[in-house]
């Protein structure tokens, strides 16, 4: 039962227990992790654990890739075993004996390694015609959930069928939907550009092909190549639509026969992103998928894998997650969000609980520590974590990773130090639509990018409440809100305000409504800096909007690489977060600013705690001011494990590479 104002997820393979032990090891498990979860994952890896079923009737063995992530022969306690049909229902039943929610999970992956030599799993591998179809005619070997079968029927269908049966056959308490079912593993730039998608896409939206374009291209890479370029160039948004609805449709379909069931569904999110960019390159909608009626996301957060260098990657995202799980939150705000915690994944061969733990620790708590802003009151955007990968962790890291659990969770926030960002989800598609144009800057590039020069915004909004919340906001590219959404957004005077914005003819005009002539060119960015009351306190020009047109830019990008923006000048995001936090009159970092942004919350006894992270490898002594001196320091983390003391209105601490300090500064009355 859960006890804690969060709850604890665990995915793990089956070689995290033990196949030979009476009750499979899941009593020797529990005592290990000191903690009953309230859900496991079991990660199957491959959709032959669906399809290759072979019922419950006779005992039979799993296919040596569902026994542990593609089939890796060992792990830290044992050696992979072959794991029965009856074993796992088994193990299903002594999890679930312990109160546990159990899932089943998969990939749309089936390509592994068995002794150092290539192998594929059976049944995908028999089924050619749903591999993903890049625009250039070669196919990529991955299972696309929204195709056909040779037959001509929608694999849909028999994916729903077999996946009620194993649901039914096992017990689980529903699916966690992984990467593949959840979105598609190339951008939509990059695939899938077969006939049969093509077909579907024809169809649905109502689109007809130019006359020089052929209908089928399957086998003919170039004729292939130039229908997928005219889709891609002349009709993106029609393509990025049309996906967004057959993904709806899709889990629709699964989540009707998953509730007739009595079960429950949560999907991950598409490959880390955020709404905008789910959407634009992998053509899922957040919101689609749970008016589809799934219960909740796993939000792809795991950045500390990436920080640490995984598969030889020159990534830090831990902003860019920051970023993204508050926009999530406000696009999707009653849906559960549970954050991924990356530990560790052997297959994959990362293992940050062992070489960079601080990493894990500066997620932990900037994840747990980002709110929705409500009237009246701020809500976690964090459901609770679940720890990938759950096998092979000694019970006194257990006992650390759940101390940051609690601690990360302790303590409710009466409001927001810094600023609030205000999302509106009518700005959503106009953003595709201008970005898909002249790659101008979306919501989210803007709130990302203020967070990382050092805006203290922990918090966001949704536009429909801005009524009814106080303190200082920030709201960018208001030129694409609607009407009602503008005129309150400025008519704002509960607290100071950036507006940021695009002057084009009709911002102009509903800035003279409001009383605010702006000098400026046509288009031209412009932040507009407000006081509490409405007072106009400065302007700063961000000059005409630049623009990249298509063949300056490619959106064939693998998640881990960024999509091209049109740049502003190098000090207009700048000079927006000196505006902000002269606004705020809150504690900012004064020392190391550039590598170690601050997050600020007001806590219901009137102190300040504050998030102090570090991007740097390296320590780093971060120097913090208050407007008001510092009566004392209390620090919530382990490190640096001494007192620190306040010089005046300053002080200074180090923070771990690559992690983070938490400190509570109290003011003199």
């Amino acid at each position: 039962m859960k006890t804690q104002p969060y709850e604890r997820w665990i995915w793990i393979e089956l070689i995290g227990f033990d196949h030979g032990a009476p009750d499979f090891g899941v009593a020797d498990y529990l005592e290990n992790a000191g903690f009953v979860p309230e859900a496991v994952s079991l990660l199957l890896f491959t959709p032959d654990f669906l399809h290759g079923h072979g019922g419950m009737e006779r005992e039979w063995e799993l296919p040596i890739e569902a026994c542990s992530y593609a089939a890796r022969p060992y792990g830290k306690e044992r050696n992979r075993q072959p794991w029965s049909n009856w074993q796992l229902r088994g193990l299903v039943e002594q999890l679930r004996s312990h109160g546990i929610a159990v899932y089943c999970s998969f990939f749309n992956l089936f390509l592994y390694r068995d002794n150092g030599k290539q192998a594929a799993s059976r049944w995908c591998s028999a089924h050619p015609e749903l591999y993903e179809m890049r625009g250039s005619g070669e196919a990529f070997p991955v299972i696309n959930p929204l195709k056909r079968l040779q037959d001509g029927t929608l694999y849909e269908d028999l994916f729903v069928a077999d996946l009620a049966r194993v649901i039914a056959d096992f017990g689980f308490d529903g699916l966690h939907g992984g990467d593949g079912y959840t979105s598609p593993r190339l951008s939509l730039a990059d695939a899938d550009y077969s006939d049969d998608m093509v077909g579907q896409f024809l169809a649905e939206s109502g689109v007809a092909l130019e006359p020089e374009l052929e209908l089928n291209c399957d086998g003919d890479a170039a004729a292939m190549q130039r229908r997928a370029d005219w889709i891609w160039k002349r009709q993106r948004m029609a393509w990025i639509g049309f996906y967004a609805r057959r993904w709806a449709g899709f889990w629709r379909k699964t989540m009707a026969e998953l509730r007739r069931m009595g079960k429950t569904g949560y999907l991950n999110t598409a490959w880390t992103r955020e709404p905008f960019e789910a959407l634009y390159r992998y053509g899922v909608d957040y919101r689609l998928l749970v008016e589809a009626g799934i219960d909740g996301f796993i939000v792809e957060s795991g950045a500390a894998g990436l920080s640490a260098g995984a598969d030889g990657i020159e990534y830090e995202p831990s902003t860019e997650f920051m970023a993204t799980l508050l926009a999530l939150k406000a696009y999707v705000p009653d849906t559960k969000l549970i954050c991924l915690n990356g530990i560790q994944d052997t297959t994959e061969q990362w293992d940050v609980l062992s070489h960079a733990p601080t990493l894990i620790e500066r997620d932990i708590y900037t994840l747990a520590n980002v709110y929705l802003h409500e009237p009246g009151e701020l809500r976690r955007c964090a459901d609770g974590f679940l720890a990938c990968l759950g096998d092979g962790i000694e019970a006194r890291n257990w006992a650390w990773i759940n101390g940051r659990w609690q601690s990360a969770f302790a303590g409710e926030p009466r409001q927001v130090a810094g600023a609030t960002f205000v999302w509106s989800d009518a700005a959503l598609y106009p953003s595709l639509a201008q970005y898909s144009d002249n790659r101008q800057w979306p919501a989210h590039k803007f709130l990302q990018s203020l967070i990382e020069q050092g805006a203290s915004m922990g918090a966001i909004a949704r536009a429909e409440q801005l009524e009814g919340i106080t303190g200082n906001i920030c709201m960018a590219d208001l030129h694409l809100w609607p009407d009602e959404q503008l005129d309150q957004a400025l008519s704002y005077t509960a607290g100071g305000a950036l507006l940021i914005a695009k002057l084009d003819d009709r911002m102009q005009s509903a800035l003279s409504r409001h009383g605010m002539e702006m000098e400026g060119s046509r288009n031209e960015w412009c932040a507009i800096v407000r006081e509490a009351g409405g007072r106009i306190v400065k302007a700063i020009s961000g000059g005409l909007a630049a623009e990249l047109a298509d063949d300056e830019t490619d959106d064939k990008l693998s998640w881990i690489q960024p999509l091209a923006y049109a740049p502003l000048p190098a000090d207009f995001v700048g000079d927006c977060v000196q505006a902000l936090n002269e606004l705020a009159c809150a504690p900012r970092v004064t020392r190391s600013a550039e590598m170690s942004p601050l997050a600020a919350f007001l806590m219901d006894n009137g102190h300040y705690r504050l998030f102090i992270r570090n991007l740097n490898a390296k320590y780093r002594a971060v120097q913090v001011e208050a407007a008001q001196p510092i009566g004392k320091l209390e620090v919530v983390t382990d490190f640096p494990g001494v007192p620190l003391f306040p010089e005046g209105n300053r002080f200074t601490t180090q923070v771990p590479g690559r992690g983070i300090t938490v400190v509570d500064l109290f003011t003199n009355p």
